[in-house]
C-alpha cells in the first residue's frame, strides 16, 4: 500500500505543507491540516476513503457534544469535530507518539482549545502494551501484529471507565472508534459508561473481522455486547474488509 501511495503522490509538491480542505467548512471556517508525508495526505486530503463517514458524523454532532475519538490518528475526525462541537469537547485517544504529535499540531493550527489528547491505548485493563506501528507514514497501528508491521513501541493502556471515575476525562455523549481489531477490548473497558444513564447516545465504529482472531473475539460478540447494553444498530455497512457500525441508545 505504501509503495502505491508513494507512486500516486510522487508528483505532489514537497512536504511539509499546509492544505486547506475547502470541502469542510464549519461556521465559515475551513479546516486546515499539516501534511508531511504521502500517508497523511491520503488520510487528510483524501480522507482515507472515509469522507462519507466523516461528513455524516460531523452532521450528527451537536455544539455541546463530548466526543471520544478513539484511534484519532492525525485528526481528520477530531479536528473537524472540535470545530462543530465548540461548546463541548473532543477527547482524542492516540497512543502512537508521532501521530499524537501531528494531532496536537493540527489542533493548534486551527486555533482549537476545546480538545484533550490522551496519548494512550484503550482496553479492559490498565498498564502497558506493545503497539505495532510505523508512525504517521505507515499502516494504522494495532495492539496485535495484524498489519504486517514488525516495529513496535511500549504504550500506556487505560480503561475509559477508570479515566472517567478519576475525573481525568468527562463522560462522552458520542463515541467514534477505529482501533484495528481491539474493539472488544475497548468496549469492555467502558462497560459502566455504556450501561449507565445517561449513556453515549451514538457510537460509530469500525470492525475489522480479519483482525479479530488475534484478539480472541468475533463480530457477533462485539455486536451482542452493545445490544445487551441497550443499543440498537441503525446501520451495518460492509466496506472492503471492514464493517462500519452506527449504534444509538
Amino acid at each position: 500500500m505504501l509503495k502505491k501511495l508513494d507512486s500516486i503522490f510522487s508528483k505532489i509538491r514537497p512536504y511539509p505543507y499546509i492544505h486547506v480542505h475547502s470541502n469542510f467548512v464549519i461556521d465559515k471556517t475551513p479546516v486546515k491540516f499539516h501534511i508531511k508525508n504521502p500517508v497523511e495526505r491520503f488520510r487528510l486530503q483524501k480522507w482515507g476513503w472515509e469522507k462519507d463517514l466523516i461528513v455524516d458524523l460531523i452532521a450528527a454532532l451537536r455544539p455541546d457534544d463530548v466526543l471520544y475519538d478513539i484511534g484519532a490518528s492525525v485528526g481528520a475526525v477530531s479536528v473537524t469535530a472540535a470545530q462543530k462541537a465548540k461548546i463541548g469537547k473532543v477527547i482524542s485517544f492516540e497512543p502512537d507518539p508521532e501521530n499524537a504529535a501531528s494531532l496536537r499540531a493540527n489542533f493548534e493550527l486551527n486555533g482549537i482549545s476545546n480538545f484533550q489528547i490522551m496519548q494512550c491505548a484503550v482496553g479492559e485493563e490498565e498498564g502497558e502494551m506493545e503497539l505495532f506501528t510505523e508512525g504517521s507514514n505507515g499502516f494504522s497501528p494495532s495492539l496485535r501484529k495484524v498489519n504486517g508491521i514488525s516495529s513496535s513501541v511500549k504504550v500506556p493502556i487505560n480503561t475509559i471507565d477508570s479515566l472517567v471515575a478519576k475525573g481525568i476525562i468527562p463522560s462522552a455523549t458520542v463515541i467514534k472508534m477505529d482501533i484495528e481489531g481491539a474493539e472488544m477490548m475497548g468496549f469492555k473497558g467502558m462497560d459502566k459508561l455504556l450501561s449507565g444513564s445517561p449513556k453515549p447516545r451514538l457510537i460509530v465504529f469500525e470492525i475489522h473481522p480479519e483482525f479479530l482472531p488475534a484478539f480472541n473475539t468475533n463480530v457477533t460478540e462485539i455486536l451482542k455486547f452493545l445490544i445487551d447494553r441497550g443499543y440498537k444498530f441503525d446501520s451495518l455497512e460492509t466496506r472492503s474488509h471492514q464493517i462500519l457500525c452506527w449504534a444509538s441508545a
